[in-house]
């Protein structure tokens, strides 16, 4: 098809490993495992940075962390060219539905789109209630369900072509699935009492890291195991529903994930600033279905999600709205059964240094010294680098040694120079959009709670 319709679904903070089109030992996701089978998985797909912020303005706008600057101001700047505008200007229809306020009020980014809806909770005194009591019981979900009605009815009457976008929080800390999933995948029983005790813990990440037990962390793990369960159950109602429309068979499907969460690894939990970036947290799922991708296909090309964006743009004929980029983007149609990047960049901003003294006051336990400046990590060939501004580096052959456990830096010293002159001439070469220029953070003290509440800052 010319112009099929697209719908990007992603699943915030979904591990690639923990799928089990990826090879996870747990059934949790057998939706988006037919999804797979019918379509192409992308098994290297590395996200630009390691939380939501910058790679929610990546996918919207093509650029990188280092060109967006997202990280500095938050804000969506009037000048800056997105995914979604260039769409408009094409005559296509863009739909938004986001339970997470960074693609959305939070940032303007909702403004974008000619439609924009979120979660309903009710009463706005009923959503504390909802979301900590109800929650924790697993009793309700973090809005994807809602999400799914609101999309499909959006589609239901939308003349093609269009494009949505779908960004749940199910998978999202805190770490309860709804109803059965709260427990489906735990190795021995977990009581109300104990996910609650847990749950409450954890609402220190970094604390309960450092002073967890074993079974703590096997329970966590678990927790966060229902949560991507959930998160399949909810794509398999929404591709139902898509089909009763009549509207599976001409859309084009794309599920990724912007980062994933660590679990005990490396003793970091969570993502963001003090969560590292290892392999467990920005190499994520990308999983697509619809016309112009192979069925049963599962591409080993170096991928990122800004080739999200550059595809869109290329099927829609939207690419000459985007702003140009020094990344080396290429159309997914093409890394499917062909070469991808010869490398992918991950890269996170400096840590704030008020947050880091929020950080550390409320999690004493938990050592912050490696994280408190920029870091930075280069994948090519099965080979990953990070470097931290710390002066700590890092090199892991992801092909031998997929959890990163065993740091090869000193045995190849020559190779760790050059992808480390890779991160160095991308420095130099990336640089602002013009329309950043200037920009600082807006403070609003509603929206920092609810990101606070959200596990952020």
């Amino acid at each position: 098809m010319d112009a099929p319709n697209i719908l990007l679904i992603v699943l915030d903070s979904a591990r690639a490993d923990r799928f089990s089109c990826y090879g996870y030992r747990k059934p949790t996701t057998p939706n988006i495992d037919r999804i797979a089978a019918e379509g192409t998985l992308f098994t290297e797909c590395w996200s630009e940075s390691n939380w939501t912020l910058p790679v929610s303005y990546t996918l919207m706008t093509g650029l990188a962390p280092r060109e967006h600057r997202s990280e500095s101001y938050r804000d969506l700047p009037d000048g800056l060219p997105t995914l979604p505008r260039a769409l408009e200007a094409g005559e296509w229809r863009t739909v938004l539905t986001s339970a997470n306020a960074f693609l959305g009020m939070a940032t303007g980014m909702h403004e974008a789109f000619d439609v924009f809806e979120t979660p309903h909770f009710g009463h706005p005194l009923l959503k504390p209630l909802l979301k900590y009591l109800f929650l924790r019981l697993a009793l309700v979900d973090k809005g994807g369900a809602d999400l799914n009605r609101r999309m499909l009815r959006q589609i239901a009457h939308e003349e093609a072509p269009w494009f949505g976008v779908m960004w749940t929080d199910d998978v999202h800390h805190p770490w309860v699935g709804k109803g059965e999933f709260a427990s489906k995948f735990a190795d021995r029983p977990i009581s109300v009492a104990r996910r609650w005790g847990v749950l409450e813990r954890a609402r220190k990440l970094q604390e309960f890291v450092a002073t967890g037990s074993e079974r703590d962390l096997q329970d966590l793990n678990a927790l966060y195991d229902g949560c991507v369960g959930y998160a399949d159950h909810l794509v398999g109602e929404l591709r139902a529903g898509m089909e009763a429309q009549g509207r599976w068979d001409d859309t084009l499907l794309i599920i990724a994930a912007d980062h994933g969460d660590m679990l005990g690894e490396h003793a970091l939990t969570g993502h963001g600033q003090p969560a590292g970036m290892y392999r467990q947290l920005i190499r994520v799922p990308l999983i697509v279905h619809g016309p112009g991708f192979p069925s049963g296909e599962r591409s080993d090309a170096i991928v990122q999600l800004a080739d999200v964006t550059q595809t869109v743009g290329e099927i829609t004929g939207a690419l000459g709205g985007l702003a140009p980029t020094a990344a080396p983007r290429v159309d997914l149609r093409d890394a499917a059964t062909g070469a991808g990047r010869e490398y992918a960049i991950c890269e996170r901003a400096a840590w704030p240094a008020d947050r880091l003294r929020k950080a550390q006051k409320q999690n004493p336990s938990f050592d912050y010294s490696p994280m408190v400046g920029e870091i930075r990590s280069c994948i090519r060939s099965g080979w990953h680098l990070i470097d931290a501004a710390t002066g700590a580096r890092q090199l892991f052959d992801t092909a031998s040694d997929p959890d990163e456990m065993r740091d090869l830096l000193a045995q190849e010293p020559e190779l760790a120079r050059e992808l480390l002159a890779i991160l160095d001439a991308w420095r130099a070469e990336a640089q602002p959009h013009p329309s950043t220029e200037g920009l600082i953070e807006r403070e609003d003290p509603e929206v920092e709670a609810r990101l606070r509440g959200m596990g952020y800052f």
